[in-house]
């Protein structure tokens, strides 16, 4: 059997081709279709885009230099769009320095192929993204499933602890009824009632929020262009009373005022807000501040980032903290919680085309960067 043979797929996978050399364009439809794929071609990324609108293709392979919207450009928008961020792509491109294929990966593309490009290679490199792709469908098709035996046993703890606070105390104002009246134990049971009620809401907020995501589309006419700075400056006004409490300062970076991100506003507030959160909440004693910041990742990506001086999180945990429930090593901890803050931080990021990047050593502290698509900057006036 011969290796076009070997190679050869049964399904009609739809591949589209973005190239604005005609001859080019045509002879790899040719190759792409011997090899049972179903084929369409666009000369540059406008045309890609207007293509995609009616279906979408299962790989995109795009060179990087065409007229008009090129291969960077359409790679952006195909990450804000909901549809199209998760679409294997793929670079075709005559542009060969490290630093060009260092780019190309930084921005998240799936594989990279240099002109002139070998049959055999350009297969392999589409067939490794769709096997990849449907891995990672049947991995959050499993996540799911893990999910939903993890809400039932998070709910015979989690839920339990703070209802005993609230029917504890109430069972206690209950008896005093008709004794004299103690304002001190008065005063304690009525903040064991509240603060249990208070834990049982951010459970349940977050419970609901997660279920939320878990199941959402973002919708197009759901983003909006919004500046970097103000995301973060408005969740910190938010949470002043409680970094004030807690005895944090916060440090906002003057640098990159003018960075813009893509996404839907409440939801990119509530990930920096339980961020912050989580840096008030695993403090240290000697924690003083938390550094706020924007930065980009070329002109494709731009991070919001939040550095604290709080506990700080194992390396074996860091990973695993973007799954529901995990909460690593807990017996440090006095706050009480079902891991949800980062997972659902992490959904948030998926759900926009982006990621949730975690640095921490223990004792010392951590930063979270939220990387998500990049906005067009705002005029200057």
């Amino acid at each position: 059997m011969s290796n076009h043979e070997n190679l050869v797929i049964g399904n009609k996978e739809t591949i589209l081709v973005v190239e604005d050399n005609a001859d080019l364009n045509m002879a790899l439809c040719e190759i792409l279709e011997s090899y049972n794929y179903e084929v369409r071609s666009a000369a540059n990324g406008q045309e890609a885009l207007d293509s995609m609108s009616g279906s979408l293709p299962d790989v995109i392979l795009c060179d990087i230099m065409m007229p008009g919207m090129d291969g960077y450009t359409l790679l952006r928008h195909t990450r804000s769009e909901p549809q199209l961020r998760t679409r294997p792509f793929i670079f075709l491109t005559a542009l060969t320095s490290t630093t060009d294929q260092r780019k190309a990966f930084d921005i998240g593309i799936e594989h990279y192929l240099t002109k002139p490009v070998d049959e055999q290679d350009l297969i392999l490199a589409i067939r490794n993204a769709l096997r990849r792709q449907r891995d990672m469908e049947y991995e959050m098709s499993r996540q799911l499933d893990v999910l939903r035996n993890q809400i039932v046993a998070t709910l015979q703890h989690e839920f339990r602890t703070p209802l005993t606070f609230v029917l504890g105390f109430a069972e206690y104002l209950q008896d005093i009824m008709e004794q004299e009246i103690d304002l001190e134990g008065l005063r304690t049971a009525t903040a064991g009632i509240l603060e249990g009620g208070h834990r049982l809401q951010r459970l349940i907020e977050s419970f609901l929020m997660l279920a939320e995501l878990q199941s959402r589309e973002m919708q197009p006419d759901e983003l909006e262009s919004l500046t970097a700075i103000t995301i973060i400056q408005n969740v910190v006004d938010d949470s002043r009373v409680a970094l004030t409490k807690a005895g944090l300062t916060v440090d906002i970076s003057p640098d990159n005022q003018d960075l813009m991100v893509i996404g839907e506003p409440e939801l990119l507030h509530e990930a920096i807000k339980r961020i912050v959160d989580n840096a008030i909440r695993y403090r240290r004693p000697a924690s003083k501040k938390i550094w706020v910041s924007a930065k980009p990742l070329g002109e494709t990506y731009v991070g919001l980032c939040v550095r604290d001086e709080g506990m700080g999180i194992p390396p074996n945990t860091v990973k695993a903290l973007s799954r529901p429930f995990e909460q690593g090593d807990r017996s440090d901890r006095t706050e009480p919680g079902a891991g949800l803050s980062l997972a659902l931080v992490h959904h948030v990021a998926t759900l926009h085309g982006g990621q949730l990047e975690v640095s921490s050593q223990e004792g010392v502290g951590s930063e979270f960067t939220l990387w998500l698509p990049a906005a067009e900057k705002l005029k200057k006036k």
